[in-house]
């Protein structure tokens, strides 16, 4: 017997069945598949599309760090926005989940209550989401700029910013980008609790009583590696002559701007990246802020930018193995991002793994977006290609399009600072096409101008999320 809610399947069945879709497959630009209207969509509208889900915060704190906790919802970061409970850290989701964490115990969020330097020894602070060199994806750290970099190696102190316990510690000894020998760089990572972590690298030396205590076991479970408690302020390493990258990791929490967390295996931790900032101690956050490039929200930056059947966000070139790459010493090589600058949100940056013929030790390179006509987030395969040209950029303070420079490490973070392009800079056209929600086909076009590129030629290459 056909009842009304069986008639009413039956309907909708063949309706939907009896549509028909057409596509026009072309690989050559027109007047129509370029919109000639510029539109806008900022990085809060960007959180807002990605529809994060909210989850109840931890409860387990680890009760040898009780005195100082701050319980902000783990569903929140600093600029309340909503992110998503963890579903893919790399842990098994059992009593051993954290088991790789050597020697920490609870969960929860913590308070910091120190800088990890002192405010008289770094001129500013780099948000999250730089573009560099092999970092052609975001970068899930911050920079503190030294106030001195001819002062050398080892001239300022690095502190734990918090009671924690070292549970990893690796030297370096090449540079990333190049693969040459370089002076050795510390990295450190400090668990706060089992799921909430702090990270510290390249540091020039590291501190003589931590060093000799790792040096027993160099990490080795097996020779009896059980981690190295710190105290907050705690003296860890020095740093001169370069940045130092700082983070903070949230394991109970997961981005929602990354359309497959599984392709980034490789470092596990950029899921779970969160501002810092509110769990400073109201005095430090604000002395901090003060000293952050970044002066809109969200303050700490945003490294995930992932909308899913639009042009934003990164992307990896098919067969090359996600975000890990085919190969350690060029992982990178298949990257691509196109997302917002980190520090002027309103323009958006190119970053490509492998620059045609690049002058960079990485092969990498990224630019600005030019005289921006539909921005990334509102590019979906329905408008076909899109052709942008591409330029290198600067920074200038709000309203004074005179003091201009790239070179931002040395700026007094006093004022929001714009991107734009510079007026010789254009170094060539990119053409992007999503042929599918999560299929991009790409081609650069270097030293070319927009009218001299009309379509796709046999190099375009398919990326996939």
């Amino acid at each position: 017997m056909l009842n009304k809610t069986n008639i009413l399947v039956i309907f909708l069945f063949f309706t939907i069945g009896c549509v028909t879709v057409n596509i026009v497959e072309s690989d050559a630009i027109t007047d129509e598949t370029i919109p000639t209207s510029v539109d806008s969509t900022s990085e809060t509208e960007i959180a807002e599309i990605q529809k994060p889900v909210s989850v109840e915060s931890a409860t387990n704190v680890n009760p040898g760090m009780s005195a100082g906790i701050v319980t902000p919802s783990s569903s929140t970061n600093a600029n309340n926005k909503e992110l998503i409970p963890s579903q893919n850290t790399g842990i098994n989701d059992s009593r051993d989940r954290y088991h790789d964490f050597f020697g920490c115990s609870g969960t929860g969020t913590v308070q910091f209550d120190q800088s990890p330097m002192r405010y008289s020894d770094f001129i500013s602070i780099r948000p999250y989401g730089h573009l560099s060199g092999a970092h052609v994806t975001p970068i899930d750290h911050m920079y503190f700029n030294p106030m001195d970099r001819t002062l050398g190696r080892d001239a300022y102190e690095v502190r734990a910013i918090a009671d924690g316990v070292i549970y990893y510690i690796n030297h370096r000894d090449k540079s990333v980008d190049s693969g040459k020998d370089k002076e050795r760089e510390w990295r450190v990572d400090i668990a706060h609790t089992c799921s909430f972590h702090s990270y510290f690298d390249l540091l020039t030396d590291l501190d003589s009583t931590i060093l000799e205590e790792w040096e027993i076991s160099k990490g080795e479970k097996n020779l009896g590696w059980k981690g190295i408690s710190v105290k907050s302020g705690q003296l860890i390493g020095r740093i001169g002559g370069q940045t130092l990258d700082f983070g903070v990791y949230d394991y109970e929490i997961t981005l929602p701007g990354f359309v497959i967390p599984e392709h980034y295996n490789y470092e596990r931790w950029k899921l779970h990246t969160v501002d810092p900032f509110p769990f400073f101690r109201k005095d430090v956050r604000e002395a901090l802020l003060l000293k952050n490039l970044r002066k809109v929200e969200p303050l700490a930056g945003k490294i995930d930018h992932d909308v899913d059947g639009t042009l934003s966000g990164n992307w990896f070139e098919l067969g090359t193995n996600g975000f890990d790459g085919l190969t350690r010493d060029k992982y990178w090589k298949g990257h691509v991002s196109i997302v917002p600058n980190h520090i002027d949100p309103d323009a958006w940056m190119v970053a490509i793994g492998d620059w045609p013929n690049a002058n960079t030790s990485s092969g990498a390179d990224h630019f600005i977006i030019m005289d921006l006509i539909t921005v990334p987030v509102n590019v979906t395969k329905e408008y076909g290609i899109v052709k942008y040209s591409l330029s290198e950029y600067t920074y200038c303070h709000v309203g004074d399009s005179s003091n201009c420079t790239k070179g931002i490490s040395s700026i007094v973070p006093d004022k929001q600072l714009l991107a734009t392009h510079t007026r010789s800079g254009g170094v060539g056209v990119l053409l992007a096409q999503l042929i599918e929600d999560r299929i991009l086909k790409l081609e650069i076009f270097p030293n070319l101008t927009a009218d001299e590129v009309h379509s796709f030629t046999a190099a375009a290459k398919e990326y996939e999320r």
